[in-house]
C-alpha cells in the first residue's frame, strides 16, 4: 500500500507547489480561492504522507474476523479539507457567508459520522451503520446547497465553471459513502483496492478540480471584483 499512498502525496504536494505559483499572477488581496484550494492540497499531502509511513491507522475488525487497516488520519484530513472544498464553492457562487457556514457545519457533522461508527462500534453494531445513515442525512443539505440554492447567486461569469466544479464534486462525494459501506463498513473491498480508490477520488475532487478552478481566471476575478471586501 505504500506506492500508491506515495504516490497520492508527490501528486498533492506538487499541485500545492502549482497552486501557490499560480497565486503569484494575482494580487495579493485577490488570492483567496489560491489559497484555499492550496490549504486543500496541502493538508491532503500530509495525511498522505503520514499514511505512506503508515502512521495514522488503527486495526479494524470485521463480521467474518478479519482484519483490515482504518486509516483514520484520512478522516482527519476530510474534516479540515471539504470545509475548505465547500468554501471554493460557496465564494465562488456569490453565496452568504452565513449559509456557507451552515452547510460547512454540516459537512462536519457528516464527516465525524463516518469516523465515529468505525473507530467505536465493533463491525455488526448497529450504531456503526446507524451514525453512518446519520452522516449520509447531513450529505443531503450539502447537496441541495450546491445544486440548488447557491446556483441562484451566481454571477454570469461564474455559472459555467461552477457548474463543472460542483457537479463534479456532488458526483465525487457521492462515490465517498459507497466506498465507506464497501472498505470500511463490509470489507468487500481489499486494503489495497480502498487505497487506490480513494486515492483516485481525492486527486480528482482537490486536485484536478482545483486546476479547474483556478484555471478559470474571467470567473474567479469577477467574483472577487463584485464584492472584494466580502473575500479578503
Amino acid at each position: 500500500m505504500i506506492l500508491p499512498l506515495a504516490i497520492g502525496f508527490m501528486i498533492l504536494f506538487t499541485s500545492t507547489l502549482a497552486f501557490f505559483v499560480m497565486s503569484m499572477s494575482y494580487e495579493t488581496e485577490k488570492r483567496t480561492f489560491h489559497h484555499i484550494t492550496m490549504f486543500v492540497t496541502g493538508i491532503a499531502a500530509i495525511a498522505y504522507l503520514i499514511m505512506a509511513f503508515e502512521g495514522g491507522a488503527a486495526e479494524l475488525t470485521l463480521t467474518d474476523g478479519k482484519v483490515r487497516t482504518f486509516f483514520w488520519v484520512r478522516y482527519v484530513d476530510w474534516a479540515l479539507t471539504t470545509p475548505l472544498l465547500l468554501l471554493d464553492i460557496g465564494l465562488l457562487a456569490n453565496a452568504p457567508l452565513a449559509h456557507i457556514a451552515y452547510v460547512i457545519g454540516c459537512d462536519v457533522l457528516m464527516i465525524v459520522g463516518g469516523l465515529v461508527g468505525p473507530l467505536l462500534f465493533a463491525a455488526n453494531d448497529p450504531a456503526k451503520w446507524l451514525l453512518f445513515y446519520i452522516g449520509c442525512f447531513w450529505f443531503l443539505p450539502i447537496l441541495y446547497a450546491m445544486m440548488v440554492e447557491w446556483k441562484t447567486t451566481l454571477t454570469d461569469k461564474a455559472r459555467p465553471v461552477y457548474n463543472v466544479i460542483a457537479n463534479g464534486t456532488v458526483v465525487l462525494w457521492c462515490a465517498y459513502p459507497v466506498m465507506w459501506a464497501m472498505c470500511e463498513g463490509t470489507g468487500m473491498l481489499s486494503d489495497e483496492t480502498e487505497v487506490i480508490l480513494y486515492l483516485v477520488l481525492d486527486m480528482v475532487a482537490k486536485s484536478g478540480l482545483g486546476f479547474i478552478l483556478l484555471s478559470s481566471h474571467d470567473a474567479i476575478t469577477g467574483v472577487m471584483n463584485k464584492d472584494a471586501d466580502r473575500l479578503m
